[in-house]
C-alpha cells in the first residue's frame, strides 16, 4: 500500500494555542485524511516543544516548576484538536525520555564527525523566536521575524557548521523543484542560501539556562531548542529503533510550516540531516498567516483576534473547518471575516449542500419506500450531468497532490451546484406524476451525487459526515467512481444537518 507522512509543527508551550495552531493542525488532519480516501497509508503527527528560554521564562514568571507547566498546558493543546476533530497519529512531546536519548545521540554523532566544535558567539538573540540574527539581519535593531528587541550574548558556545551543506543542499534544490510549497518560497531559501551560511549556535550555557537536553560532551551546556525540536519529525517515525517504518514512511513525509519558521525548516533542518546522512523530507508545505478584517494581522490590542474555542462552540467544528481550509489559499495568507465565515456556512454548506442532502434522501423515503431506486431510464439532461459529474470528479485527486486545497474544495462545491441544477432541470417532483421510473433515475443519480460529494468533503467536515452516513443506514460504498451506489439498498431521510446560521446580531443561531 502507498504510504504517507504528514507532520504540523510541534508547537511551544509558552501559551495556550490559538488559531494558527488550530488551522495547521486541521490542515495537516484534512490531507491526512484525503489521502487515505485514496488509497494510501497516511499517518500523521503533531505535538509540543516544550523546552527554550521562553517556556523556561513564562514558567518562572508563574512561579512553577518547568516541567509542571509544561505538562499543565497539553490538555489546553489535546483539547483543542479534539474540538477540531483532529485524528493524529502520535502526539510527540520533546521532554520524552526516548527523544532526549536520540537528540544526544546525534549530537554526539555531529561532533565526533567535527561538524560541532566549540567557539566565541557573539549575536543577537530574539527570546521569542528563539533565533539568532547578526547585526545585519536585523531591522532597526528588531528582530526581523517578530518585530521584537533581541538581546546581545556574548559567550563560548558550541555550533553546527551548516556552511559545510550549503552547496549540496544548493544542488539538490536546482534538482527538486517541487520540494518547497509554494515554488516561489524556494527563491527566498535560495536567497538565504547565496548570502552564504554562518555555523549555526545550536548550545546554551546551563548556568543561564538549563532547561533543555544536555550535550552529550560538555554537561554546562544544553542544546538549542531548534537543533532539539525539529528532530522530532525522525524521532517520532521510528528514528534509531524502528528502522523498516522509519525507511518506509520518512521518505514520503510533508512537513507543514507557517511561513514564520522557513528559515528553521528550509535551512536548518535540511543541512542538519544531511549531516547525519538521512534523506530530506519529500516536501514542505509553507502556508501564510490568518489575519483579521481589513488585512490587518491579529492581536488583542487591535481586537480582533478570533478564537477557535469559541467559534466552535457557537457554530461547529464542521463549519469551522470547512471555512479554514476553504478561504484560505495555500502559500498566502487568508482574511477571517465572521461575515465571510457566515456566507460560506449559509450559502454553500446550508443551502447549497444541506439542500441537495434533503431533497434527494426526501422524495426516495416518500415514494420508494425509502429504497435506492435503478437508474434505468433517462432525461434529455442526464447524460450531460453525469459526463460532467465525471469529468470535474477526475481532477479533483490530482488537485490534492498539488496540495491545491482551495481549487479542490471550489470544484466539489461545483459538483454540488451542479447536481442541484440538474435537479432544478429534472423536476423530479413532477415527474413522480407521470413517470415513476423516470424520476427514480433522476434521483438515483442525485442521490449518487451525495454520496461521492460526501465522501470527497469526509476530510473536510468529519463530523458532519458520520451524519450524512446515516443517511445510508449507517455505511457508504466508498469508490470515487459514479455509479457503485447499489439500488435497493434502504436509506434514512435526511435531517438538516447545516442550520442557517441567524447573522441578526438580536438572535441567535448555532451548528454542529
Amino acid at each position: 500500500m502507498k504510504k504517507k507522512y504528514l507532520t504540523t509543527p510541534i508547537y511551544y508551550v509558552n501559551g495556550k494555542p490559538h488559531l494558527g495552531h488550530a488551522y495547521t493542525t486541521i490542515l495537516c488532519d484534512a490531507f491526512k485524511r484525503f489521502y487515505k480516501l485514496f488509497g494510501y497509508q497516511a499517518i500523521m503527527i503533531t505535538g509540543v516543544d516544550e523546552h527554550g528560554q521562553k517556556v523556561y521564562e513564562a514558567a518562572a514568571e508563574k512561579k512553577m516548576d518547568t516541567q509542571a507547566y509544561c505538562d499543565s498546558l497539553i490538555p489546553d493543546f489535546t483539547g483543542l484538536f479534539e474540538k477540531c476533530d483532529v485524528d493524529y497519529d502520535m502526539f510527540f512531546r520533546t521532554t520524552d525520555t526516548s527523544h532526549k536519548i536520540k537528540v544526544q545521540a546525534i549530537l554526539q554523532k555531529l561532533y565526533d564527525k567535527g561538524d560541532i566544535f566549540k567557539d566565541d558567539y557573539e549575536g543577537n538573540y530574539c527570546t521569542p523566536c528563539e533565533t539568532f540574527f547578526t547585526e545585519k539581519d536585523l531591522n532597526d535593531g528588531r528582530c526581523p521575524e517578530c518585530g521584537r528587541g533581541t538581546t546581545l550574548i556574548k559567550e563560548q558556545n558550541y555550533f553546527f557548521d551548516m556552511a559545510k551543506y550549503a552547496g549540496e543542499y544548493e544542488k539538490f534544490l536546482s534538482e527538486r523543484d517541487d520540494f518547497i510549497y509554494p515554488r516561489f518560497r524556494k527563491n527566498e531559501v535560495l536567497g538565504i542560501l547565496k548570502k552564504g551560511l554562518r555555523p549555526l549556535c545550536i548550545s546554551r550555557k546551563k548556568e543561564k539556562m538549563p532547561w533543555g537536553i544536555e550535550l552529550p560532551f560538555d554537561k554546562d551546556f544544553v542544546t538549542y531548542v531548534w537543533f532539539d525540536a525539529l528532530t522530532n519529525y525522525i524521532n517520532g517515525i521510528g528514528y534509531m529503533e524502528d528502522e523498516e517504518k522509519f525507511a518506509s514512511y520518512w521518505p514520503t513525509a510533508v512537513n507543514m510550516i507557517g511561513k514564520d519558521i522557513l528559515l528553521h525548516h528550509c535551512i536548518y533542518w535540511p543541512t542538519m540531516l544531511m549531516a547525519m546522512g538521512n534523506p530530506l523530507p519529500k516536501e514542505i508545505l509553507i502556508h501564510g498567516w490568518w489575519m483579521g478584517e481589513g488585512g490587518k494581522k491579529m492581536s488583542k490590542s487591535l481586537g480582533n483576534v478570533i478564537d477557535p474555542d469559541e467559534i466552535i462552540e457557537k457554530y461547529g467544528s464542521s463549519s469551522f473547518r470547512f471555512f479554514v481550509l476553504r478561504d484560505m489559499s495555500l502559500g498566502h495568507d487568508g482574511i477571517f471575516s465572521m461575515e465571510s465565515f457566515f456566507k460560506r456556512h449559509n450559502v454553500e454548506l446550508a443551502n447549497d449542500f444541506g439542500n441537495l442532502l434533503n431533497r434527494a434522501s426526501h422524495m426516495i423515503v416518500k415514494n420508494f419506500d425509502g429504497k435506492v431506486p435503478a437508474p434505468v431510464k433517462k432525461t434529455e439532461f442526464c447524460d450531460a450531468f453525469v459526463n460532467d459529474f465525471v469529468n470535474v470528479l477526475s481532477g479533483i485527486e490530482p488537485l490534492i497532490y498539488e496540495y491545491e486545497l482551495n481549487k479542490a474544495l471550489d470544484d466539489i462545491m461545483k459538483l454540488i451546484r451542479g447536481t442541484n441544477k440538474y435537479m432544478e432541470d429534472c423536476a423530479p417532483w413532477k415527474l413522480i406524476k407521470n413517470d415513476r421510473e423516470l424520476c427514480g433515475s433522476v434521483l438515483y443519480n442525485a442521490l449518487e451525487a451525495v454520496r461521492i460529494t460526501g465522501l470527497l468533503l469526509s476530510p473536510v467536515i468529519p463530523k458532519k459526515f458520520e451524519e450524512i452516513k446515516n443517511i445510508f443506514k449507517g455505511s457508504i460504498e466508498p469508490e470515487l467512481e459514479f455509479g457503485k451506489l447499489v439500488p435497493g439498498r434502504e436509506i434514512n431521510k435526511a435531517v438538516p444537518l447545516f442550520p442557517k446560521i441567524e447573522t441578526d446580531p438580536k438572535k441567535t443561531g448555532k451548528s454542529n
